[in-house]
């Protein structure tokens, strides 16, 4: 108890606020979303394919591999955010301001504005919660080819539906504006996870497949990427480059129990 107390202050105090006590008593655990194995794709100077971003922290390539490890989140944002201030700091020295695209703002602001346009549509809070219900029965902690299908087919009628959607009053300090802007990103990333967990047909870290229950180190040692633009959403993979440390060897066994040597053995 003491141990516990001492070593785990915080969590414990958390635990007694909703009525347990975890230096006492077994506590109830449940899984839940708390962050993304993935990233967007950087180079060693955390520069990404467009100009002028840089991506630090949590969001940077892959670094967690298949399965984050608790604590690193805080070593992700230190080290990727000194790479990237330094790395930007560099670019922008003697760089000119590039021309602004009037026409370019211009669509987007018409996008992002468009739900003030309306005058009727679904309450946002609902569809929000829609999402989440879908995401984590259909592509949660147990994945499946016909589940996640499931999970696509019900992403592309609510983002129809998002599109549909109004807000009431103006932008300025508007929660429900936020909300809806956020459930756009929220479509977006909930379709990336979907298209690349259909795309990994194995089972990996915290990614599980029942239809796929065993890692395929022949086939899926490989970081599966998925891009959206205005062609529409591009999924591919590519093998995984082991600059340091590769895992080891496995050896093959044949259906008649022979040992089947690996390449180079």
């Amino acid at each position: 108890m003491a141990f516990v107390e001492q070593h785990f202050p915080g969590m414990v105090e958390r635990c007694r606020d909703v009525g347990f006590d975890l230096a006492r008593e077994p506590v109830e655990v449940s899984p839940t979303a708390h962050y993304l194995m993935g990233g967007v794709r950087i180079d060693t100077a955390c520069r990404s394919n467009i100009a002028g971003l840089f991506v630090a922290g949590e969001d940077s390539s892959g670094v967690h591999g298949a399965n984050r490890l608790g604590g690193n989140g805080v070593g992700c944002s230190t080290v990727f955010g000194g790479i990237a201030g330094d790395s930007l700091a560099a670019y922008i020295t003697g760089q000119e301001l590039a021309p602004i695209a009037e026409a370019e703002i211009q669509a987007h602001l018409t996008r992002v504005l468009s739900p003030f346009e309306r005058s009727q549509g679904e309450d946002v809070y609902v569809l929000r919660d829609e999402l989440k219900t879908l995401m984590w029965e259909q592509a949660g902690l147990v994945r499946h080819a016909a589940s996640l299908a499931t999970a696509q087919k019900g992403l592309e009628m609510l983002r129809e539906r998002a599109e549909r959607m109004s807000v009431r009053g103006t932008p300025r300090l508007n929660a429900e504006w936020q909300e809806w802007l956020n459930l756009q990103s929220m479509l977006t990333v909930s379709d990336m996870i979907v298209a690349s967990a259909l795309a990994r047909q194995e089972s990996r870290g915290s990614h599980y497949r029942s239809d796929f229950p065993d890692a395929d180190d022949a086939q899926y040692l490989r970081n599966v990427y998925v891009q959206h633009d205005s062609g529409g959403r591009r999924v591919w993979l590519e093998p995984v480059v082991f600059t340091r440390l590769a895992p080891p060897r496995q050896a093959s066994v044949a259906r008649d129990g022979t040992y089947l040597a690996q390449e180079g053995e």
